[in-house]
């Protein structure tokens, strides 16, 4: 059970980093596939974003609250990032061909594999070893959900790709779509929770 205002600052930055590695992940898959290159100033601010909210989480779990100021260092991100994550599901077509929607499906699994990274450092930190091994636990399912991801993309990136490909796009679309309404609930709740309450307040 959550109880510490740290604990919510840690959820907090942990939704924040799973969604900056979403759209990371998103802009780049969808640029290899295109045979473009990336957005190199997008690329760059998302990748300052994350080095900004991994510093805070690491403050966090060396066992210290976020003060004020380093509250709100981070604020401005939220705005961008809630309606950067709802244009990600705005614009996804799900009737595409599977090669248009191999990048919306690897974003939500790297997306995935975060937060539970992220919610495991967190077990970890707070002492919560029975959390943080049932945690442990999804790594080898969540390593194979990164490869099967990586196999999508990469083979949609030299054209239409293979009949295994297609169903792991497939499942990591419907997965990603099913979760649109709990990610879009997580993501309200970051002002909340980084300010060390809790949302359901």
């Amino acid at each position: 059970m959550t109880s510490s205002a740290r604990e919510w600052q840690m959820i907090a930055l942990n939704t924040m980093h799973m969604n900056l590695q979403r759209l990371f992940v998103f802009d780049r898959s969808k640029a290899m596939i295109a045979g473009e290159a990336p957005d190199e100033a997008r690329t760059a601010a998302l990748a300052g974003w994350m080095d900004a909210v991994g510093r805070a989480f690491g403050v966090t779990l060396d066992g210290r609250e976020l003060d004020a100021g380093e509250q709100h260092a981070l604020l401005p991100l939220v705005p961008w990032l809630t309606a950067e994550v709802e244009r990600y599901y705005e614009t996804h077509d799900p009737a595409a061909p599977p090669r248009d929607q191999a990048a919306f499906g690897a974003a939500h699994v790297y997306a995935a594999d975060a937060q539970t990274k992220g919610e495991r450092q967190t077990a970890e930190a707070v002492g919560d070893e029975r959390e943080a091994d049932r945690l442990r636990q999804y790594a080898p399912m969540m390593m194979t959900l990164v490869q099967q991801a990586n196999a999508a993309v990469g083979e949609s990136a030299q054209g239409e790709p293979g009949e295994q490909e297609q169903g792991f796009i497939a499942e990591h679309v419907r997965v990603a779509l099913s979760d649109r309404a709990r990610v879009m609930l997580q993501v309200g709740a970051i002002p909340v929770m980084l300010a060390g309450r809790d949302p359901r307040d």
